[in-house]
């Protein structure tokens, strides 16, 4: 059997979720049996380097107009030419703008993945319609957890086995000996012995970063021997973006000296090594990648009790839940991990041994491979 041609289709070239995902599903593919490519609509003309590393076949397929014809011929051309066999759309406008090319041109598979409720939850009443009969006429949709299946399943009256529930999965990171973490905190700027609190998130309102630098400099009233470190980036066109907010705030507050901003990391294994917790506290959530890559470092979490979030921290068991409203619940939380060692300890330990039980990487990519092969030998036919 000859290779399958793929191509993953995300919505932009920045490390999101979904692009991590990505780049991790690509890494850990059977070579042998793909040919992986990638195509990205928003963001930037220059590949990331993280992708420019896997030596495959990169595309950029730009939207300029609301709905832009023009970037839907362009995939159609695109498939056409590489002999693509299987697309895989991230996200629900990836998913639309491949649907002509893929359905009504092409006639190969197309496989959707959703990452997010919230990004179902939004779509209005006329799209939902049109999107009931294109999801219909897919080959497969696969969600990143079992809320999401369902969610799809009920607001577009889909039911198995076109829809399937795929878990995000991470890496196993190691636990480090204490010289090359000593050599982190002070290549960032950590003194030895101060604590550390970390986020990954890029500056957008939804990843709520106001509610986490609140409480901490409610925090500091209580307990100055700590670093809040903000690994993420805003990006200018993006209407969405809090960098300046957050930026003028941590001035405004006076705590310049306890606030490390590092903006996007290609090496966030390395700085998770040396966080003592790891905080989410976004408004909404699908199934974060980073938060299961703190979870496999070891490291106590906490988050924002909305969905996606909720259904990884077990509350009291590696982590906690905290209201999304709440600045002093989340201060307490943070004061009392930060205070207690043993606690800290016995939380990372459950928080390492949740994230290599339910979100291994190795058993995704398993997954998804074996849904590519199932697509495509629905492509053969038996010769005469």
């Amino acid at each position: 059997m000859r290779k399958i041609n793929l191509l993953f289709v995300i919505l932009q070239m920045e490390m999101g979720g979904a692009e991590r995902l990505v780049y991790d599903i690509i890494k850990g593919l059977d070579f042998n049996r793909f040919n992986p490519s990638v195509a990205w609509i928003f963001g930037k003309n220059e590949p990331l380097s993280e992708y420019k590393e896997l030596n495959i076949p990169l595309y950029q397929i730009p939207k300029t107009g609301r709905i832009d014809f023009h970037t839907m011929k362009q995939f159609e051309v695109l498939i056409n030419e590489k002999q693509i066999d299987i697309v895989n759309a991230h996200h629900f406008m990836s998913f639309v703008y491949l649907f002509y090319g893929c359905k009504v041109k092409n006639k190969i598979k197309l496989i959707y993945t959703e990452h997010s409720e919230w990004e179902i939850e939004k779509i209005g009443f006329k799209w939902r319609l049109l999107s009931k009969y294109l999801l219909g006429k897919i080959d497969k949709i696969v969600c990143v957890n079992d809320q999401i299946t369902k969610l799809v399943e009920k607001k577009f009256n889909i039911y198995p086995p076109k829809v399937v529930t795929i878990r995000n999965g991470v890496v196993q990171l190691k636990n480090e000996n204490s010289e090359y973490k000593e050599e982190i905190k002070r290549e960032i700027g950590i003194e030895h012995g101060q604590k550390t609190i970390g986020i990954v998130a890029n500056f957008r309102k939804v990843k709520n970063h106001i509610h986490l630098l609140k409480a901490f400099a409610d925090l500091l009233k209580l307990y100055r021997n700590v670093k809040l470190i903000f690994i993420g980036q805003g990006f200018e066109n993006d209407l969405e973006n809090t960098e300046e907010q957050i930026r003028n705030f941590v001035v405004e507050k006076n705590i310049n000296e306890y606030v490390r901003f590092l903006g996007y990391r290609n090496d966030v294994y390395r700085i998770l090594s040396i966080i003592d917790i790891f905080c989410l506290v976004s408004l909404k959530e699908g199934t974060p990648i980073s938060l299961l890559e703190a979870m496999s470092a070891g490291i106590p979490v906490i988050g924002t009790n909305v969905e996606g979030i909720k259904e990884i921290i077990q509350h009291g068991k590696n982590g906690y839940l905290v209201d999304v409203n709440s600045t002093n619940d989340l201060t307490n939380r943070l004061f009392k991990l930060l205070t207690n060692d043993e606690i800290r300890s016995t939380y990372g330990l459950k928080s390492k041994e949740l994230a290599n039980k339910n979100y291994s990487l190795e058993h995704c990519i398993r997954k998804y491979q074996n849904l590519f092969q199932e697509i495509y030998r629905m492509n053969l036919r038996p010769s005469l």
